[in-house]
């Protein structure tokens, strides 16, 4: 056994431990879980519109991938689903080639842990970020202020590879999935956003950090850097809660150094805002 192997086995160790230490004393909500998502599947097992729940708004697809965790009770699907999110967080840093010290550091960022206490589905778009373009694109769009500017990057990317006949093959599939969804469901995305832009949990920088998402998916266009389109869409939309800048973090899984600089600085953001509440 290397000693790389060694360090991220006593790393998903000891997060396990820590997490299992912090959530005996801080019970989990998972009010997402409780809300939005559990009496969506619901609707959807029963033969009903997902959408009647008024707080559910992600791509209808959504459902499909959570639905093995609604076949249980409502607690016991969302203790599962949990454990399943944090061990996809660990397997996309792994994916992403982060380091022990990378891997440590961003399983214990205020975003991981704030969507894991949520038991929101921005785990689902980290993980459209190392699949292959035509299905990552099902992943990237369920939270596309988290994962907008990868589309981009994979257009460039299709027309890169084989001009129109690469991009049809690419889009393809996500493109006739979501003409169905608006046949099926009408235009579930107008009007069901609307609310959340003044919502006290926006957590965006709209519209100052504009210069940097455009800055940063124009690199990874030129550059031909994923990394660059993983961190750039939170930047670019009027709306995100908190826990989405994970994507960021995302981006900057390889380098030890800078992420571990910017989970300190989320710290000291969430102690500031804290303290001023």
């Amino acid at each position: 056994m290397t000693k790389t192997v060694r360090s991220f086995i006593m790393g998903i160790l000891l997060v396990v431990v820590l997490y299992w230490a912090v959530y005996s004393i801080w019970p989990l909500l998972g009010i997402d879980w409780h809300e939005t998502f559990y009496p969506a599947l619901n609707n959807v097992l029963s033969g009903q519109n997902p959408y009647d729940v008024p707080t559910f708004r992600n791509a209808p697809w959504t459902v499909l991938l959570l639905a093995p965790f609604a076949l249980l009770p409502e607690d016991a699907g969302g203790v599962l689903y949990f454990l399943a999110s944090l061990a996809g967080y660990a397997w996309v840093a792994y994916r992403l080639k982060a380091r022990p010290v990378a891997f440590v550091a961003f399983l214990f960022s205020p975003p991981v842990i704030y969507g894991l206490r949520m038991l929101n589905v921005d785990i689902l778009v980290l993980i459209g970020f190392v699949l292959p373009a035509p299905i990552g694109l099902f992943f990237v769009l369920i939270k596309p202020q988290m994962g907008i500017a990868m589309v981009f990057y994979w257009l460039a990317e299709s027309w890169r590879d084989g001009g129109v006949k690469s991009v049809v093959k690419t889009f393809s599939p996500v493109g006739i999935s979501l003409i169905l969804s608006f046949v099926i469901f009408g235009n579930w995305i107008v009007g069901r956003q609307s609310d959340l832009l003044g919502s006290f949990w926006n957590a965006s920088l709209w519209p100052w950090a504009l210069p940097i998402g455009l800055v940063l998916v124009a690199l990874s266009i030129r550059d031909r850097r994923s990394d660059f389109g993983m961190a750039a869409s939170p930047f670019l939309s009027p709306y995100l809660a908190y826990h989405s800048w994970v994507s960021v973090l995302a981006g900057l899984l390889k380098y030890d150094f800078q992420l571990v600089v910017a989970v300190i600085g989320m710290w000291v953001a969430g102690a500031i805002h804290s303290f001023n509440l």
